[in-house]
């Protein structure tokens, strides 16, 4: 019986032992052990994706913060500078940096000379006074801005348009405000701008917010991007 014990059973009781002591070992670093993160963009914080167990001190190429959001980009990581209108969440916080535009006149064109950066969820509206666009050249007269019809004789680019006392109809199938390229005998019903870039769509057109649906809402030429 005792010669079966030394062969089998005991053999057998300290192999279990080791198994704890070894499992135990993996899964306790230690109190001298820190969690580092593989840092690949050399920032100075790595991702959750990567970890290795290492006694102090830090290893070369790891960090001690598991919180970047783009271990790609060593310009983004928690309290990195936002940049505004890149489309880039710079400091990881899940909003983005967008400059909009004082409203004075309540028109919904904005001054291009009184911007200010907000951070927000893509789709958000913009701030109580605030629009996404800079388009208004005169911000104090609700009556000038891109939509606004031109009126002759007045001395004043009531359309932003850049030309004064100009003034042809296109036409405007959908009803937005924005027409298209086609131009509209005089005294015809129409507005006098070209601007939409899809005269079937009314949530299609200039100075319009951007969402994510595959669509140019915006007429910019981008499809799908925050500003």
């Amino acid at each position: 019986m005792k010669r079966q014990f030394l062969k089998t059973i005991l053999p057998i009781m300290l192999l279990v032992v080791a198994i704890f002591i070894i499992g135990a070992g993996c899964s306790d670093p230690g109190p001298d052990s820190q969690s580092w993160y593989l840092d690949n963009d050399g920032d100075g914080y790595g991702t959750r994706e990567d970890i290795n167990w290492h006694a102090p001190p830090q290893p070369p190429g790891y960090a001690d913060n598991p919180d970047d959001c783009d271990d790609t980009n060593a310009s983004v990581y928690p309290g990195a500078t936002e940049i505004p209108d890149n489309n880039v969440d710079e400091d990881c916080n899940d909003l983005l940096g967008i400059t909009f535009y004082k409203d004075s006149d309540g028109d919904g064109f904005g001054d291009p000379d009184a911007g200010n950066v907000f951070e927000i969820n893509f789709g958000d509206p913009a701030p109580n006074g605030m629009v996404y666009n800079n388009a208004d050249c005169d911000d104090n007269n609700a009556m000038i801005n891109p939509k606004a019809d031109e009126i002759l004789g007045n001395d004043i680019d009531d359309n932003c348009d850049g030309f004064v006392d100009i003034m042809e109809y296109y036409s405007d199938a959908d009803g937005d405000g924005y027409g298209d390229v086609n131009v509209l005998p005089p005294n015809a019903i129409g507005v006098h701008n070209n601007l939409d870039c899809d005269d079937t769509n009314p949530e299609v057109h200039p100075y319009a917010v951007e969402v994510e649906n595959g669509i140019d809402d915006n007429c910019d030429g981008i499809t799908d991007e925050l500003f």
